[in-house]
């Protein structure tokens, strides 16, 4: 799907309201009774508030996550990728839509102009996972508030961590910017949407209430998102070039609003 230009959905979502130690997060899913294993294609939770995916999109390399299907908590078991220099699959929770594929109550698509505010918390372990992966958020833009369709504005990546072989597609435009209380490198691409990628240059494993507005109003700033798109989709999860076996995500959440009050 992502960047491969497939249309299957292969989604996979974690839905949880805390963060960090003192924040409520729920441990990563084990093998027991109580976690579905989900090798292709989606789960629900929360109330269809989230969904989980497993989004082997770049490769036909095997991949089987273990989820909480009642808290959407994820833990990547099996990761059989070993796909160079390109990104084999992006096992992930996303709030909004992915490829016409919507949650409910997650007030997306929301138009650029009219955002008060858009922000995010999100935990995520790395167990000693081996290979190449980066653990990162995936915002997709519409050029109109039909996202029942392929995005086709823009895709602004927001990387918390990232193994030293694991490099963003493009050109490096800027270094060292700060927003939202760290700095971060910033890397843009032109393929059949913008794709502009925000780098932590101090990795970290967890975001409390991040600043999705911020990152968007520095890439309209730059001209790679206008005022008028619709932000549509908002996902957190790894992209996996090599293995990753072990990578769990315990924490995801978002909170939007619109200035016109539809969110």
């Amino acid at each position: 799907m992502k960047r491969a230009r497939l249309l299957t959905f292969l989604s996979v979502l974690v839905a949880l309201g805390g963060l960090a130690a003192t924040y409520g997060v729920t441990a990563a899913p084990s093998d027991t009774a109580e976690s579905t294993q989900l090798c292709q294609g989606t789960v629900r939770a929360d109330d269809n508030r989230y969904v989980v995916m497993s989004n082997v999109w770049g490769a036909e390399s095997t991949q089987c996550l273990h989820v909480d299907p009642g808290t959407g908590a994820f833990q990547v078991v099996r990761s059989d990728h070993d796909n160079g220099e390109n990104v084999a699959a992006y096992p992930a929770v996303y709030s909004g839509c992915h490829w016409g594929d919507c949650t409910a109550k997650s007030e997306l698509p929301a138009q650029v102009s009219n955002l008060r505010t858009a922000t995010s918390s999100w935990s995520f372990s790395r167990n000693n996972a081996p290979g190449e992966w980066n653990a990162a958020y995936d915002l997709w833009f519409h050029t109109t508030e039909d996202a029942n369709r392929s995005p086709d504005g823009a895709e602004l990546m927001i990387w918390l961590d990232h193994t030293a072989g694991a490099r963003p597609k493009g050109t490096v435009v800027a270094r060292d910017v700060p927003i939202a209380g760290a700095t971060w490198d910033v890397s843009y691409a032109n393929w059949d949407w913008n794709h502009v990628v925000y780098v932590r240059t101090s990795p970290t494993t967890w975001v409390r209430d991040l600043d999705l507005r911020a990152f968007t109003s520095d890439a309209v700033s730059r001209g790679y998102i206008r005022d008028w798109w619709y932000l549509s989709g908002v996902e957190a999860g790894f992209e996996l070039w090599r293995d990753g076996d072990g990578l769990a995500s315990h924490g995801f959440s978002t909170r939007i609003q619109s200035v016109s009050g539809r969110a």
